[in-house]
């Protein structure tokens, strides 16, 4: 049994038991009426002053009772939204983890669970519990007069008609109205999570008249909506207690006509008001109840994707061992456009490791995604020791991964926690070894609380390179032996590249099986290998050398090139007068000062392969 189907069969169980409740409630609420009734037949005819003291001591009883059942049916309800959320929340808030990189972060559903539980802790739920047992009062008219009951009973039918026009006219505003609130909702999540770049570059002003103008339409949507709904409700509060004055003034005639007696007037009326009641009760809230409606529909068709559970073969702990075979992921948003990873394959043996290396959408961050299991390619295959990744228990597969994301941010809590993933039962020796793999237990030792120092909301705020250094100790706890690594020294200064350096080296002796992606020539010193992509493509994959070789080569032959079709006045003026100087074309390329100096960070360079030879040496 699903998730979803647990937490629909206990709801139901407790809307029986509220059900219950209700009726006997119901039951009670006749107290009233009844208690006038026999006032004006009885009490007032005999002049009896113990048949009054006897009612009215039957009915407060009558009312204490009422009130504790109301009491309980409240504490009920708000105990079957709070046993709701509970149910739901964790699964979730696993989905919006999951489905965080595509959707930027969506956190609707956590939002339609909290709708969702106001809903059914509030009175709009006693309504629809109501409704059922309107028919017990409406019914109960026919024993006083059938008239009476032919009355509300056509009453009842006309505000029955008016609900059906109700949500008829009102879906499509509610629609709108729920689509228009989250794309407002969403892009005020996305304006909060760039603050610091929104006021550094003087943006307030225009992201919030942009963000002004979402929020707008939502509230225009809403307004139109509780316009439709207003209109309904009134014409429905006029018809009851229209149909009350009716049933007072059609009393009055049957008294007259001796068919009633005058205590029956007043307890008919009260008995078709309770009986209408919950319709026009309804109605009223008819946004509420679709909009609830709405996000039950939104969230089960969600979760129900999510839930689809899978038992996993426990699979022994993997030596490092990656193939990456024929991986192919399209473009998510316009199919027509050129994949976002082109039939990428290659292989590392344990301990090895490699260095992605191209331009800005080349599919490098994908990749790395793909590999931690992260993202899934519409085709291909990657292996951790023959075993396909996603045949592997999620939560089993990440105890031998580390993963160093683009975009780093820690979880608020302490910074053991972090490092720790927080794993309940971590051990201390654990949380400090990983540190001191990943070369940061000096940054931690400054810290004010040191591994304690709480982060994040409420706690310390660190720069862009501690969180990097942090998360790339959060990397190396539990000895992953797949360490995914993407820029990790992109926010660094140069003591904490050199501490990547050192980390990179721990994992070689380690046996770490490393994939990393960066942009810096310094980190080539620490890897086996090197892969070069553009455009989704594996352009080259082979050893460090023999890739640094090969780019050097092509450098200098691209170089050459640019210069023999592009020569400038002084090689002009040197190859005119070669004959006579004894110089040739290549020669004077060579020329000190003639030669183009390459970029300190484009790989190709001439000189990049001896730099970073000398630093390896």
């Amino acid at each position: 049994m699903t998730t979803i189907e647990k937490v629909a069969r206990d709801f139901r169980r407790s809307m029986i038991i509220m059900g219950v409740f209700s009726l006997v409630t119901n039951l009670m609420l006749l107290t009233i009426p009844l208690y006038m009734l026999q006032i004006y037949d009885r009490v007032l005819p005999s002049q009896s002053t113990d048949t009054l003291l006897f009612l009215s001591v039957i009915a407060v009883a009558a009312l204490l009772v009422l009130g504790l059942l109301e009491v309980v049916r409240s504490i009920l309800a708000n105990r079957a939204a709070a046993r709701l959320d509970t149910g739901l929340s964790d699964l979730a808030m696993r989905t919006v983890i999951r489905n965080g990189a595509l959707s930027g972060g969506n956190v609707q559903p956590i939002r339609d669970i909290g709708a969702l539980r106001g809903l059914l802790s509030s009175k709009v739920v006693f309504g629809v519990l109501d409704l059922p047992f309107a028919s017990i009062f409406i019914g109960f008219l026919y024993f006083i007069h059938p008239d009476l009951f032919w009355l509300t009973l056509a009453g009842a039918a006309v505000l029955t008609v008016i609900a059906i026009l109700n949500q008829i006219a009102i879906a499509n505003a509610s629609k709108k109205h729920v689509d228009k609130s989250l794309i407002s909702a969403q892009r005020s999540e996305y304006l909060a999570r760039n603050a610091d770049s929104i006021l550094a570059m003087g943006m307030t002003t225009n992201v919030v008249n942009h963000w002004g103008n979402d929020h707008a339409d939502s509230l225009y949507s809403a307004d139109h909506s509780a316009k439709i709904n207003a209109w309904f409700a009134g014409v429905s509060r006029i018809i009851r207690l229209g149909l009350q004055i009716a049933i007072l003034g059609f009393g009055a005639h049957l008294v007259l006509a001796g068919e009633m007696t005058s205590g029956m007037i007043f307890a008919s009326s009260l008995i078709s008001g309770r009986g209408l009641q919950p319709i026009d009760q309804i109605i009223g809230a008819w946004r509420q109840l679709n909009g609830g409606w709405q996000s039950w529909k939104r969230l089960s068709g969600m979760l129900a994707k999510a839930d689809a559970r899978q038992d996993y073969t426990k699979l022994p702990a993997p030596k490092g061992q990656l193939d990456v075979t024929d991986v192919f992921l399209p473009n998510p948003i316009d199919p027509g456009k050129p994949p976002i990873l082109q039939r990428v394959s290659f292989s590392l043996a344990p301990g090895q490791s490699v260095a992605a290396l191209g331009p800005s959408g080349s599919g490098k961050s994908t990749l790395a995604r793909i590999l931690v299991g992260a993202m899934r390619p519409r085709a291909g295959h990657v292996r951790l020791d023959g075993n396909d990744i996603f045949n592997w228990d999620p939560e089993d597969l990440g105890k031998h991964i580390g993963y160093l994301a683009q975009d780093v941010e820690l979880i608020p809590g302490t910074i053991s926690q972090n490092i720790s993933r927080f794993e309940p039962d971590a051990k201390d020796e654990d949380v400090v070894l990983a540190s001191r793999l990943a070369h940061v237990e000096d940054l931690i030792q400054r810290m004010p609380k040191g591994y304690d120092t709480p982060i994040g909301p409420g706690g310390l705020q660190i720069s862009g390179g501690e969180k990097q250094r942090i998360a790339l100790a959060r990397a190396f706890y539990g000895k992953p032996q797949l360490l995914v690594l993407d820029e990790p020294n992109s926010s660094l200064d140069r003591m904490g590249e050199m501490a990547l350096m050192r980390a990179l080296g721990a994992a070689r002796k380690a046996g770490i099986t490393v994939f990393i992606i960066t942009q810096r020539e310094m980190v080539l010193a620490g890897v086996d290998k090197i892969m070069r992509m553009q455009n989704g493509n594996v352009l080259d994959f082979d050893d460090r050398d023999v890739i640094i070789a090969r780019s050097r080569e092509e450098a200098q032959k691209a170089q050459a090139q640019h210069q023999a079709q592009n020569p400038g006045p002084g090689q002009a003026n040197q190859q005119a007068h070669a004959p006579a100087r004894g110089r040739d074309v290549k020669s004077a390329a060579q020329e000190p000062g003639q030669q183009r100096k390459p970029s300190a960070r484009q790989l190709p360079a001439t000189g990049a392969g001896d730099r970073i030879n000398e630093r390896q040496e």
